[in-house]
């Protein structure tokens, strides 16, 4: 179990002789409960827990003892270590699988070691139930290893990464590492190559890191294990290397080259290194060595782009060492210094030698950000889009992430010529430029130029556009295995609004959107059929690049009526709904009216074509009716805003102008009475001021006044009846005490000497009553007084020594009888506790007064005890825990075996 609370039980079998067979059990726990159980059950007995008779140990070489060695160990990790490797922190010898032994409570392990004994051979089911974990071993082990020495590894036998593969073959494997981790096991690479990839595992310790691993090519050696592709095909699936020597670095990294320039640059050899150059840097000129693919040319700027196992980087040629321009597919190797050039670094090449034909790189597949944000200039790259348009200066792409504009040059080709791939799904490679702005450096967004492009059609332009099946709006929404990002759907509907090149139509009752290809020439009426690749992002169904069909005209629909609740809800969105709402403001532009209106608490706009005289001259505050087309602008879980697009005056009706009684004339008329009330308003509330201020006063005198006449007269009863108590009660049992005292010599009656002992305590138990009741001791001082004089008689009898701590202010603190006495009974028992059971010589006192709360302090030097302890008939801590918790105080001890106990009382004087 790896540290997740709660018991879990875990089961095995063994077959085992009779007699003394080895058994292991390992434990740990990380934090919070644990708890371990062992038991078994063999061929003739059922399951039950392993008895202490059937456990034994080796005492010395042939002494058999009962019970198990055991090994506590620090455990760090939240799972169940390898206890071998952990050192000991305790060592012992238990008779059971004892967790009372382990040194702390968290974070621990034990191992406990010896022999089970078992009465008959046959097949025997262990079982342990652990909180965080546990392990058994049990009879002699299965696998013995000899180490005979040592000797070299086979030749390893060369394979190629993806190709068909059997486990236990010693090969080696060449790739690019792609990815890598450290885990507490070693490090864990991807090692591909263009016919596949393979895992590769190092030991830990190894030296070796992913920073200097990643992005490298290596050549690794190993023990190969076959794994199934998705395909069921058996290939190279898991390479296990030995360790850090049998992995080689193909290709060194800059900062093991020592070559420097003049002013003592560090000469770099790939072009990740160069890219990453920031504009000052490149400018110091650094070194560069490097070796790869040309992958485009530039002829009329002398450059061309080379891409070696990194990236690619822009190469402008000042060498006058070649006679001819670089081609495509050549592998170079060229040399010269850096420079920040207008937007990316770039290298001045002094020296550009061939080394014969290269293979070009396997192209960037890359997202809508890395093509905009022009991280990836220079990269080779391939991108799959449908061609939607073609325009003087590139074409436009419809990607899975969206529209982008593109400068597409193919050698021998104009861009006119991309016509003939106009709707058809296509694939581009090539070198990849980030469209910048010369003055400003900034990158164009939703605009790229690939250079040196090679153009494959994946999927031809469909002969008629609209013979494709038509679909509803309300089944884009639905599973469908043809979807996808290039998939164009037909829709038939009729137009309820036209905005630019933005259509909103309605198919049956769902609302469909629409931004057409080509311009067209469509107003609200039409019936079309549209065909287009749908966007679903959208309240409503978006269908984009799309191409429309004219098939009619008819009258728009009926429109819904919406009331204040159902303005919220996504679906109305692109459809013909009217509303009634409260004109509150309206403005006019080039584009057309606005009225903003109000339904409830909710505002919208509702938006003209264009100005009408008619519906300007609508009075603020008029109750209308609009039909228009109800267009969601932002949504999330619900609607957060909307608008109302009309087509015209017409779907402006005016169902009620606004009372004489508008706003403002309601205003002025407020202002005016505001005016005139205001002196009286001041003078009735300065008096009304006065009169609660004087009434107040009073209200508090006689208050006061009552509160003192209680209080009086309740001391008053008090002392009235603490007197008669200590009077008539008090004076009797003193004489009873006096009787018994004199029975008592004159008989050797038992019962006597009770009676006296009652007598004498009930004597004690009124004195202690009468001190609580008598008002004239509610003070500090007087109670510090009587726990004085308390201690030193009950103390004086038991012989213990006691002093009271200082120094002590009394002040004027008033403490109330029921406190008072509480609390008096509390010390009293903790000054019992200490007589009876700490056998103490010596006890202290303190009492002092903090943030209005008294704490009384009971020390002693006596042998103290240890929570584990604590007896069940220890009744009287619960018993002083309880009267503080009564009063709202709180009650502590403090106590360590052999170290005394400190008892602290705490209550608050108000």
């Amino acid at each position: 179990n790896d540290g997740v609370h709660g018991m879990v039980e875990k089961s095995g079998a063994a077959f085992l002789k009779a007699g003394r067979n080895p058994i292991r059990v390992e434990w740990f726990n990380g934090i919070d409960k644990y708890g371990l159980e062992v038991d078994y059950k063999g061929p003739d007995f059922p399951r039950t827990k392993i008895p202490d008779a059937a456990l034994f140990r080796l005492d010395g070489a042939s002494n058999w003892v009962h019970g198990l060695n055991y090994r506590c160990v620090e455990v760090p990790a939240e799972n169940l270590p390898d206890f071998d490797s952990l050192p000991t922190l305790a060592a012992g010898t238990v008779t059971h699988f004892d967790l009372g032994v382990m040194s702390r409570a968290e974070h621990v392990g034990i191992s406990f070691t010896g022999f089970l004994e078992v009465p008959r051979d046959g097949l025997y089911t262990f079982y342990t139930t652990s909180d965080d974990g546990s392990r058994l071993f049990v009879g002699e082990p299965s696998l013995h290893i000899n180490d005979v020495g040592r000797a070299e590894f086979p030749r390893p036998e060369p394979m190629v990464i993806g190709e068909s593969g059997e486990d236990g073959q010693w090969a080696s494997v060449e790739g690019k590492v792609t990815f890598a981790s450290e885990g507490p096991d070693g490090l864990k690479l991807e090692l591909s190559a263009r016919t596949g990839r393979i895992s590769v595992e190092l030991p830990g310790g190894s030296g070796l890191t992913p920073a200097i691993l990643l992005n490298r090519r290596v050549r690794a050696t190993g023990f190969c294990q076959a794994a199934s592709t998705i395909d069921g095909d058996r290939v190279l699936g898991i390479l296990l290397v030995p360790g850090a020597e049998a992995i080689d670095l193909t290709e060194p990294k800059v900062a093991e080259i020592s070559e420097t320039n003049t002013a003592g640059l560090p000469l770099l050899a790939n072009a990740a290194e160069i890219h990453r150059l920031k504009r000052e840097e490149a400018q110091r000129g650094y070194p560069v060595k490097i070796q790869g693919v040309v992958t485009s040319v530039l002829p009329e700027h002398q450059a061309f782009t080379i891409q070696d196992s990194t990236r690619g980087i822009y190469v402008i040629d000042f060498s006058e060492s070649r006679s001819e321009p670089e081609r495509v597919g050549e592998f170079l190797e060229v040399e010269g210094t850096t420079d920040p050039s207008l937007f990316a670094p770039v290298v001045n090449a002094s020296r550009v030698k061939t080394l014969g034909a290269g293979d070009l790189p396997e192209p960037v597949r890359p997202t809508r950000d890395q093509l905009m944000n022009g991280s990836l200039d220079a990269q080779y790259v391939e991108i799959q889009g449908v061609l939607t348009s073609v325009q003087d200066d590139g074409v436009t792409l419809l990607t899975p992430d969206g529209r982008i504009k593109a400068d597409v040059r193919v050698a021998g080709l104009k861009t006119q010529d991309f016509a003939r791939y106009e709707d058809a799904l296509i694939r581009v490679r090539g070198c990849l430029f980030a469209t910048w702005d010369y003055v400003t450096h900034r990158v164009k967004v939703d605009e790229i130029r690939i250079n040196g492009a090679a153009i494959t059609v994946e999927q031809p332009a469909p002969a008629d556009l609209f013979a494709i099946p038509r679909k509803k709006a309300s089944e884009l929404l639905l599973f469908d295995p043809e979807a996808g990002a290039f998939q164009r759907v037909k829709i038939s509907g009729q137009i309820i609004h036209a905005r630019d090149s933005e259509f909103f139509m309605m198919d049956g009752t769902n609302g469909v959107r629409f931004i057409a290809k080509h311009p067209a020439d469509l107003r609200a009426g039409d019936m079309v059929d549209v065909v287009g690749f749908p966007e679903l992002s959208s309240a409503s169904p978006v269908l984009r690049e799309a191409v429309v069909r004219k098939t009619g005209h008819a009258e728009l629909p009926k429109a819904r009526t919406l009331d204040a609740d159902e303005l919220v809800h996504a679906e109305m969105d692109s459809t013909l709904v009217r509303v009634k709402a409260l004109l509150v403001n309206q403005r006019s532009g080039p584009t057309g009216q606005a009225l903003e209106m109000r339904v409830g608490l909710r505002s919208f706009l509702a938006l003209l074509p264009d100005v009408y005289k008619e519906v300007r001259d609508i009075p603020e505050g008029s109750q209308l009716e609009l039909t228009g087309t109800w267009v969601v602008q932002h949504v999330s879980q619900d609607v957060a805003s909307f608008e109302l697009l009309l087509n015209s005056s017409a779907d402006v009706a005016v169902l009620a102008r606004p009372p004489w009684w508008t706003l403002q004339r309601l205003l002025i008329i407020l202002g005016a009475l505001a005016c005139i009330l205001a002196v009286t308003v001041l003078w009735i509330s300065q008096l009304r001021r006065k009169v609660e201020q004087r009434g107040a006063e009073l209200e508090v005198q006689i208050r006061e006044r009552q509160r003192v006449e209680q209080q009086h007269a309740l001391e008053q009863e008090r002392a009235r009846i603490a007197q008669d108590l200590h009077d008539e009660l008090g004076s009797g049992l003193t004489e009873i005490t006096m009787l018994g005292a004199r029975a008592r010599l004159a008989s050797r009656d038992g019962y006597l000497e009770q009676m006296a002992d009652k007598a004498r305590q009930m004597v004690s138990a009124l004195d202690e009553i009468v001190w609580a009741m008598n008002p004239t001791h509610d003070s500090l001082a007087s109670m510090v007084s009587y726990f004085s004089l308390y201690a030193e008689r009950f103390l004086g009898l038991a012989n213990i020594a006691w002093r009271l701590e200082g120094p002590f202010k009394t002040d004027d603190h008033v403490v109330d009888s029921r406190h008072r006495h509480q609390l008096f009974l509390a010390f009293k028992e903790a000054l019992t506790n200490v007589v009876r059971h700490s056998g103490a010589s010596e006890v202290r006192l303190n009492i002092e007064v903090e943030h209005e709360q008294v704490r009384l302090t009971i020390a002693d030097n006596g042998r103290g005890w240890t929570c584990n302890g604590q007896k069940d008939g220890m009744d009287g801590v619960a018993n002083m825990r309880a009267r503080m918790g009564k009063l709202g105080g709180r009650f502590e001890v403090n106590t360590q075996s052999g170290q005394g106990t400190v008892v602290r009382l705490d209550l608050p004087l108000n």
